[in-house]
């Protein structure tokens, strides 16, 4: 008969490790939407605790004897994890609010699609520039910072070890706030462009009041964003370069609150 002789504090060790990786890997956003299997979530929380344990010279106090005190290491985990996911999720926040913005000048705002993510009605150009910044997320290889942030945490946060206080909701909130810089800087390109048109549109419709502003306003200002779009993508893909690398020193600067 086989039988396993595992020491409890490695045990111990793997739940706490599980625990932080796995409220990472659900709060990202291209790895939280419902489509994704919950089997492929656990078990990349899995893969990644199973190769992370070996690369960590930290111990945990036992805690057979006090579940409270195991209860209370868990949530901290999970605040710690939940932490890190939620940098990126303000930062695609963001961009969906910038195509909000400029798909309500377009005319977009009534046209919506399922996002899958959310499983939430939201307006087809937010769809589109998310995808956009996904691509460009695993692109320029930003990735990578969430594997060193996780690494960092265990380096620099040992289970068990997180210290919450108030420096680290002051970071949330500027966080927060960063959420409508980076919609209106994203936006602004076909946001600045309609406004301009429909001042256009307006002493156009005074010069010439036999026009029939109204069929003539929305395929034009549709197209003009279109136009706009296409041209502000190269910006945009530098926009969110600069944004995922400050993204990175946020997470890192965010782990260091921990301790």
């Amino acid at each position: 008969m086989l039988t396993l002789n595992l020491p409890f504090d490695q045990i111990q060790l793997f739940l706490f490790v599980l625990v932080r990786v796995g409220a990472i890997l659900f709060t990202i956003p291209f790895l939280e939407a419902r489509n994704v299997p919950v089997l492929v979530k656990v078990s990349l929380a899995v893969a990644f605790s199973v190769l992370i344990i070996p690369r960590l010279g930290v111990a945990v106090p036992s805690l057979i004897d006090s579940p409270i005190l195991l209860a209370l290491g868990i949530v901290a985990e999970v605040g710690v994890g939940i932490a890190i996911g939620l940098s990126l999720q303000l930062l695609i926040a963001g961009i969906q609010l910038a195509g909000q913005l400029a798909g309500f000048q377009m005319g977009f705002a009534i046209a919506n699609v399922m996002d899958p993510a959310s499983s939430l009605q939201i307006p087809i150009l937010s769809q589109f520039l998310n995808l956009f910044a996904l691509l460009i997320f695993f692109a320029i290889n930003a990735h990578y910072y969430f594997i060193m942030a996780l690494m960092e945490s265990f380096e620099r946060i040992p289970p068990f070890g997180a210290q919450f206080d108030d420096r680290l909701m002051q970071l949330v909130i500027t966080m927060a706030g960063e959420l409508f810089v980076v919609a209106l800087k994203l936006g602004a390109p076909i946001t600045v462009a309609l406004l301009l048109a429909n001042v256009a549109l307006g002493l156009t419709a005074r010069t010439v009041p036999q026009m029939q502003l109204f069929i003539v306003a929305m395929p034009v200002k549709i197209l003009m964003g279109l136009f706009f779009l296409g041209i502000s993508l190269p910006f945009c893909m530098a926009f969110l370069q600069r944004a995922f690398a400050d993204l990175g020193q946020t997470v890192v600067g965010m782990i260091r609150l921990f301790q």
